[in-house]
């Protein structure tokens, strides 16, 4: 066993020096507090499908002022069936996605519901606010698809933080490798490995890291 740090903390995504204009939180869920309380004088976009998104984090009161797009992100415009599992526990918000799951976590569900939304691309949102951009995608297996419709958007991106899948999580999801060439391509590069989700003792292989990537030079 070993002893690692917490790094989803304000405190640890400051030392890096980022000072992002906008901070955009895609796949927003019940709110991402540790990272807007790294930014507080950025502006803040969330986007989510999910209205209840919005009213989780105004409820929190962080941040307090943001711009809200009840939105699935996509390479193109369009719609989407979004699935929203329940288990004998209740809803899982945190869980939506646009994929079907295949793993062993979609046993525990007694029942998902469904509803068509409406797809954007990122490139289309973000226009709408200049200046630098920190970035940070968990969209349960469809960050592959939103950095497709983002490619305007990571130029302008000092970092960027994305939920990568390392097991096949969900039907039709995006390799890591795909992922990680997308985003070399864009000038950001795998840096830091923030947290990870996986099993535990011998089957403690991660299923899942939220990774971050910088510019190589600032």
């Amino acid at each position: 066993m070993a002893i690692h740090p917490i790094k989803t903390r304000a405190p640890y995504i400051r030392s890096y020096g980022f000072a992002p204009d906008v901070v955009i939180d895609v796949g927003v869920a019940q709110g991402t507090p540790w990272l807007y309380r790294s930014f507080p004088h950025a502006r803040f976009v969330l986007i989510d499908p999910l209205e209840s998104s919005a009213e989780a984090v105004r409820a929190k009161g962080l941040p307090k002022d943001f711009h809200f797009h009840a939105t699935a992100l996509g390479a193109r415009e369009g719609k989407a069936t979004l699935m929203v599992p329940h288990s004998e526990k209740g809803e899982h918000v945190a869980m939506a996605s646009l994929k079907r799951r295949i793993d062993k976590r979609a046993e525990t569900y007694i029942r998902t519901e469904q509803s068509y939304v409406n797809v954007r691309p990122l490139d289309e949102i973000s226009v709408a606010y200049p200046g630098r951009i920190g970035l940070k995608i968990n969209t349960q297996g469809s960050e592959l698809d939103v950095l497709k419709g983002a490619s305007e958007t990571l130029k302008r991106c000092d970092f960027a933080i994305l939920e990568i899948s390392m097991t096949p999580r969900f039907a039709g999801v995006g390799l890591p490798s795909e992922v990680i060439a997308l985003l070399a391509e864009a000038g950001l590069e795998w840096r830091d490995v923030l947290s990870f989700g996986g099993g535990q003792g011998k089957k403690a292989r991660p299923s899942h890291m939220d990774v971050l990537f910088t510019r190589w030079t600032s």
